[in-house]
């Protein structure tokens, strides 16, 4: 049976009985990457291939029989753990998913992955177009397109109201939802869009809807979120604080809370129940908890306990996700380097 390639050289190498530093040492290369392979991040390259078979004891043929799922699973990796894809690895994703589109069975999977796969690159341009309107702006302070690139880059905030409205995306959901009734995730899509534009009327009516196929502690955090859109903060207060007395032992309830009070600039009790929701949650736990108590440190200026919690991120990573590399880990540790300068 053919298996990702990441797979079968791990399989190997422990039939052989060596560790990954020890075939590293063999290839004259690191072991971390030998550890990418395994992970199926990357590939090794051609030339590495006669003396890898050899090592371990295949022929190349073998060693390298992948199929489509292996391709599209490497291709996910790639996505998720690089933080800059190179141009031959991008060049390879694309083809290979357009060529698979014709397939009936992976079209799906494949044009969700071409979209992340464009997304990623949108991500990694942002993040020079950042860079270099810095760089202007330290050049050109007062110019107005010079912020202008940077606020783009970052999605930073538009006032202009013909800039910043949703209407079309709130029209795609609105067509979505009568087209997908059982689909509860959808009205939630459109209420958040229909409340970041203050249509409250319209969320309202979503949220009833909702209700009818979902109903849960959702009703009290979209009720109090329509609250507060409306200038009625006690009642929200009111209602976010009934869904965690409703719904005591779901991690989410108390997350949600956190992210409210976040909102309200309320950090202490952001913090209080960010950190309830992560104790509640089973393993492996997610760390968007973690990471908004480290923004919220970061805001305060106490970056050592930021520096602390970004740190129990990348243990997190590890303990709970076994990611002890890649886009992620090389961005908390790059934020603790920056914050221990501070």
């Amino acid at each position: 049976m053919n298996i990702e390639i990441g797979k079968k050289i791990k399989t190997l190498r422990l039939q052989k009985g060596m560790t990954q530093e020890e075939l590293a040492t063999k290839l004259n290369m690191s072991s971390q990457a030998i550890s990418k392979w395994e992970n199926n991040v990357t590939m090794p390259d051609i030339q590495i291939l006669p003396e890898l078979s050899v090592i371990l004891g295949v022929t190349i043929d073998e060693l390298f029989a992948l199929t489509d799922d292996t391709h599209l699973e490497r291709i996910e990796n790639m996505i998720s753990t690089e933080h800059f894809i190179s141009k031959d690895d991008f060049n390879y994703a694309e083809q290979f998913l357009k060529e698979r589109l014709t397939n009936d069975e992976k079209k799906a999977p494949c044009l969700t992955l071409l979209a992340q796969l464009h997304i990623h690159r949108s991500e990694e341009h942002r993040e020079l177009a950042s860079h270099y309107a810095k760089e202007a702006l330290l050049l050109d302070p007062h110019k107005k397109s010079n912020h202008n690139a940077l606020r783009d880059a970052e999605n930073g905030v538009i006032f202009d109201w013909n800039y910043s409205n949703h209407h079309k995306l709130i029209e795609y959901y609105k067509n979505f939802v009568p087209n997908h009734p059982d689909y509860w995730q959808g009205y939630v899509w459109l209420m958040n869009h229909l409340l970041a534009d203050g249509r409250c009327a319209e969320a309202k009516e979503t949220l009833e809807g909702l209700n009818k196929i979902h109903p849960g502690y959702l009703y009290q955090l979209y009720g109090g979120l329509i609250c507060k859109e409306e200038g009625n903060l006690s009642q929200a207060l009111v209602l976010w604080e009934q869904m965690t007395d409703l719904y005591p032992d779901e991690w989410r309830t108390w997350s949600f809370r956190g992210d409210c009070m976040a909102k309200l600039c309320k950090y202490d009790e952001a913090i209080e129940y960010y950190t309830k929701g992560y104790e509640l949650q089973p393993n492996p736990k997610y760390i968007d908890a973690l990471i908004a108590i480290s923004h919220i440190y970061e805001i305060q200026g106490d970056y050592d306990k930021a520096i602390e919690k970004l740190q129990e991120i990348i243990e997190q990573l590890e303990s709970n996700w076994e990611i002890t590399e890649g886009k992620a880990v090389d961005f908390y540790a790059r934020e603790i380097e920056y914050f221990k300068k501070l």
